[in-house]
């Protein structure tokens, strides 16, 4: 009866164990699926959307459109699209009052930006109305800085979050350690029933050790399973995600730059300008076209850069081949860019003319065309990146089965071994 009473105790810790770390692994991996992963995306795509309206902005502005038709179509959409994604983060930090704060002056900011557009367009070819379109376009990197200063919030957050004791490979070092010391009563209880009984064997003992051992194993799997997942997912593939989202801001922001640079002849334009991505920030230095192909065959970057991060250690074939295409595009753009500031009038431009047209034109030999073939590649590499990221995170909610599976063989190793004592405490009641 007292080996009855100690599997019966030390089964307790085991069936509680094997509950709550199938379900606190799954709570935080749906937490990360659902809020946190894209929480962090939202801002990185509204910073995205929101230069996207600038660049648009700009090179109505230099063509000499902008006067006439306003920023036009583009900038109304990536504008709506800001604002989605703006919302979109809001509603998912809906627990974090700071964050909350912080995304309200960021809205705040982009009514503002969108007013000063509109003054720009009602001041026609006026001077004043360049200087409206410049302060606008500080605006617009003080918004990406405020995302970007949530983001990096964020990202502690889901670190944390994965982190967790629940959603690491040692959870089931608690869990192994209870359910070892009942296979180990269980083997003591077998042999002690063998000499007593003077029997070889107790099959319902054996039984309970052997799915008591199983058990074991398939949580140790179960546990190492998710923390990896989630490392995959919530750890690199958040970032590389992240990273090519910025590189899209940052091809955007390119453009933008070069086009009010053309408008103003070149006029410094003060410190805010530094504050911007820029063309090393995608990847420095430019590889030579031998080392693309060696990235797109699966080799390590050797440069710098946003676009290192998210292929470094990535081998998918379509996240290569997407990565390859935006590095060919980056000489393109440096050098459309060069050339788009180097013709254009040593005054600056409102109407077109010369250097214009290398800037503003969709050729695959001119900024705004290599910038779109870039911008595409990137949305490819996204979305391979996206469904890797996605399969990692389904795996990591998957329980295998131990939400219920753990219970249940917790409950059946009871009854296999009180049955296996008690029918011989019967048996031997019996003899005597």
């Amino acid at each position: 009866m007292a080996l009855a009473v100690l599997v019966v105790l030390a089964l307790i810790p085991v069936f509680t164990l094997s509950i709550l770390i199938a379900e606190r692994s799954r709570e935080t991996t749906a937490s990360l699926k659902d809020r946190r992963i894209p929480a962090v995306l939202a801002l990185d795509q509204a910073a995205a959307a929101v230069t996207e309206a600038d660049r648009a902005t700009a090179t109505s502005l230099v063509s000499g459109a902008f006067s006439l038709t306003g920023p036009g179509q583009d900038y109304q959409d990536a504008v709506k699209r800001a604002d989605r994604f703006l919302t979109m983060a809001a509603d998912l930090h809906q627990g974090d009052p700071v964050a909350r704060a912080r995304l309200t002056n960021v809205s705040a900011l982009m009514v503002e930006y969108t007013v000063m557009v509109g003054l720009a367009q009602t001041g026609g070819d006026d001077p004043l109305s360049l200087a409206n379109v410049f302060y606008a376009s500080d605006l617009r990197r003080t918004i990406v800085t405020s995302l970007y200063e949530q983001r990096r919030q964020d990202f502690a957050d889901i670190h944390e979050a994965r982190s967790t004791w629940w959603v690491g490979a040692y959870v089931a070092i608690p869990f192994g350690a209870a359910a070892f010391v009942v296979l180990l009563l269980l083997l003591f209880a077998h042999s002690y029933v063998r000499r007593r009984f003077r029997r070889r064997a107790n099959p319902l003992l054996l039984l309970a050790a052997a799915a008591l051992a199983g058990l074991i194993a398939v949580t140790v799997v179960h546990a190492q399973t998710t923390h990896d997942r989630l490392a995959e997912a919530a750890g690199r593939g958040v970032s590389e995600q992240s990273s090519l989202w910025q590189a899209r801001t940052a091809v955007h922001e390119i453009v933008g730059t070069a086009a009010l640079d053309v408008a103003s002849g070149g006029v410094p334009r003060g410190n805010a300008v530094a504050a911007g991505l820029a063309l090393p920030d995608l990847a420095d230095p430019l590889p030579a076209p031998a080392e693309i192909e060696s990235i797109r065959n699966g080799g390590d970057p050797s440069f710098g850069g946003l676009l290192a991060t998210a292929l470094a250690d990535d081998r998918s074939r379509p996240l290569r081949d997407a990565g390859a295409r935006v590095l060919t595009s980056l000489e393109t753009l440096r050098r459309a860019g060069d050339q788009a500031r180097v013709q254009a009038p040593r005054g600056g431009t409102l109407n077109g003319g010369e250097g214009v047209a290398m800037l503003t034109g969709k050729g695959a030999n001119q900024m705004s065309g290599a910038a779109d073939d870039t911008d595409a590649a990137l949305a490819d590499a996204l979305l391979a990146s996206r469904r890797a990221s996605d399969d990692a995170l389904t795996e990591a909610a998957d329980d295998g089965g131990l939400g219920l599976g753990g219970p249940v063989v917790c409950s059946a190793v009871l009854v296999l071994a009180l049955a296996g004592l008690l029918i011989r405490r019967i048996e031997y009641g019996r003899l005597r």
